[in-house]
């Protein structure tokens, strides 16, 4: 009887010492449960981090289904490219001086866009605000690769295709010290679902493809994300590259307006 109940006694304490051991494992993906809403959240386990999420919806989003696979090349609309003087307000984060690397996951780019024109795309992207405001020559963007398609806080700083939510074009994952306002990390993901394009404004300038998203349009707004600003919504600031909606066969957001480039000019 003795040895039974010293038995049963082990049994029970294991059962419980697995239950807490479950209860205690590291979970192996802290951050694929991130929000998906527009907001800044705490940082599980990091409490010297926040992190912002920053939702571009599709103004058309009721239209956004993927384009059908094509050779033939799209008929362009062509248009000006609008200037605006409103000043887009900051964030609460800048980018640290020096060389500031990014990964680009060519393997997850759409047919549509070219696996081989996203590195030309997200340098003309980086360039923009680079060699327009303030940033020259204090934040140097060094490209390199990845084959990460989720947002996560891993030291690697993404642009990729993957799932996103709902309505959105992208989302950018901006994790930053309060305390000092710098940039940890910060992730862009564009929506695989949504019909996506690239025309290369050397060739065509100010045209697109009104039936897709253009990459570099969307791309360079949510680089802004990446520099320090935030969305903009009012009708004042319909022509900023800020602007808090995309659209098929835009552009604009390609290239800064005056008010993008006063934002930035705030900030560095």
């Amino acid at each position: 009887m003795k040895k039974a109940f010293i038995i049963t006694i082990l049994l029970v304490a294991a059962f419980f010492l697995s239950i807490a051991l479950v209860q205690a494992k590291p979970d192996k993906d802290t951050d694929s449960n991130l929000p998906e809403v527009n907001g800044t959240y705490d940082v599980p386990g990091h409490p010297e981090l926040k992190i912002r999420i920053h939702v571009y919806p599709a103004k058309d989003v009721d239209k956004a289904k993927p384009a059908p696979s094509t050779t033939v090349a799209p008929l362009l609309v062509c248009g000006l490219d609008p200037v605006s003087d409103a000043v887009v307000d900051p964030a609460d984060w800048h980018l640290k001086s020096g060389d500031w690397k990014y990964k680009i996951n060519t393997s997850s780019v759409p047919a549509s866009v070219g696996k081989s024109n996203l590195a030309t795309i997200t340098s003309l992207a980086f360039t923009e605000w680079q060699s327009k405001t303030d940033l020259n020559g204090k934040v140097i963007f060094v490209s390199g690769s990845t084959t990460v398609t989720q947002a996560k806080n891993d030291g690697q700083n993404i642009i990729a295709w993957g799932k996103a939510p709902g309505s959105a074009l992208a989302v950018t994952y901006t994790w930053y010290y309060p305390s000092t306002g710098l940039v940890a990390e910060t992730d862009t993901i564009m929506n695989q679902k949504f019909p996506w394009s690239w025309t290369n404004q050397a060739d065509h300038p100010n045209c697109a493809d009104p039936n897709s998203y253009d990459a570099q349009d969307v791309l360079t707004h949510e680089l802004g994300h990446w520099a320090g600003l935030n969305d903009e919504y009012s009708p004042a600031y319909v022509n900023n590259t800020m602007y808090g909606y995309g659209a098929k066969g835009e552009v604009k957001a390609d290239t800064l307006t005056a008010g993008d480039i006063s934002g930035i000019n705030k900030i560095y």
